[in-house]
């Protein structure tokens, strides 16, 4: 595909310009003159390179998101509205993006047509959900749907980065103090003490066999570290292990409710804006099982619409998933039987939402307390190390 600027002519006389992706000039002449444009120049532009597509910012996506969503509900046309936000992006790749969408949509292509060029700024729950807005007539609702989840994630994620910091950064200052400990301190205490290392105490030698085996060998343990985080990268891109791991993490007590929560919320809430917005259910399944973040549930999700292609209602596919969390399964029986489905979703969702920042906060109150356990075990017996040789002789004395 080549990217052209074109300028093209609309049949009252009118001129357009913009870009478009075609194979050759005659296919972008064909495109343009199947949506009632005549073309009168192009040129074709360089390639970007791979990797430096323009992309909105987290912040930018939520701002645009929200406030078109107002400019549509207010009347405004979609190509005005977006001029207008244009303008209101804070970097030069969140304005090239909502450049890039203007030209598109003025040669015909719809708001889901235009997002398609853009997957790293727009998900594929986000696409889908316009598209199906689009076809539904409601865009506007959706797009304030999307906008509330965005911020709902991106909030979640907020707290959980700021709760983090002091979690790792003590983690990583106790590690370095380990190591400092027995590459330099505990070598240079024992080495004063006659007899050598035969004669040390088991914790001791324990720990002077790991010194030397880090001073000695430090960048093969690093490089077999790298190695073993690579392989289970690799590892992990398998579909069927990634699924038992995912299920072997569901069984941890607490961790593994956090999940849980995380993933039904997610589909909840995804399943709920793409039912409100008019798309089948099997189209539903299909974008909320991917949008859920978890592949057990995502595995479940995939078996769930196998049963509901072969004519089996949503609450009787997803109670026969093993696992599968009670409450989606009643309120998606609740919303069958009073034909607003999409409304009890959007409930599992809120109270999902509001249920899962207190786990989060409780998980991450629980993880200082047991690094500063395991580091008090951790530097307890390489203190205890170092100070039994002495103990040991002193009573020689």
């Amino acid at each position: 595909m080549i990217t052209f600027e074109y300028q093209a002519r609309t049949s009252s006389g009118g001129r357009v310009e913009g870009t478009l992706s075609a194979p050759d000039e005659f296919a972008l002449d064909r495109e343009l003159e199947g949506k009632g444009l005549f073309l009168t120049r192009a040129s074709a532009v360089a390639a970007p390179k791979r990797g430096a597509q323009p992309r909105l910012s987290a912040r930018e996506l939520v701002t645009l998101t929200t406030q078109l969503s107002a400019l549509l509900e207010a009347g405004v046309p979609i190509i005005d509205g977006l001029q207008g936000l244009e303008t209101r992006m804070r970097t030069a790749g969140g304005r090239e993006v909502v450049t890039h969408l203007i030209d598109s949509i003025r040669v015909g292509r719809s708001l889901s047509e235009s997002l398609d060029a853009f997957p790293k700024s727009f998900s594929k729950v986000y696409r889908a959900s316009v598209r199906a807005g689009e076809y539904s007539g409601a865009l506007p609702n959706v797009l304030s749907s999307q906008a509330s989840f965005l911020e709902w994630s991106a909030e979640v994620a907020s707290t959980t980065k700021q709760a983090l910091f002091y979690p790792f950064m003590l983690f990583f200052a106790i590690t370095g103090l380990v190591v400092v400990m027995i590459t330099f301190v505990l070598p240079r205490i024992v080495g004063m003490m006659p007899g050598g290392e035969s004669g040390l105490p088991g914790p001791t030698r324990l720990l002077m066999q790991l010194s030397s085996a880090l001073r000695e060998n430090g960048w093969l343990v690093l490089a077999v570290l790298v190695l073993l985080a690579g392989g289970a990268r690799l590892a992990l891109a398998q579909e069927a292990l990634a699924v038992r791991m995912s299920r072997a993490l569901l069984r941890i007590p607490r961790l593994g409710e956090l999940l849980r929560l995380l993933a039904v919320s997610r589909f909840a809430r995804t399943a709920a804006i793409l039912q409100d917005a008019g798309c089948d259910m099997l189209r539903v399944l299909d974008v909320s099982g991917e949008a859920c973040g978890n592949r057990a549930y995502a595995a479940s999700f995939v078996r769930a619409r196998a049963s509901v292609s072969r004519g089996e209602s949503l609450s009787e596919a997803l109670e026969a998933e093993p696992g599968m969390d009670p409450l989606l399964v009643q309120m998606a029986r609740v919303g069958e039987a009073t034909g607003e489905l999409d409304t009890c979703l959007a409930k599992v969702s809120s109270y999902y939402d509001k249920e899962v920042p207190r786990m989060v906060k409780w998980f991450l109150a629980m993880l200082e307390p047991a690094i500063l356990v395991s580091a008090g075990v951790v530097v307890g017996f390489i203190l205890l190390a170092a100070i039994l040789p002495m103990i040991s002789l002193y009573e020689k004395m």
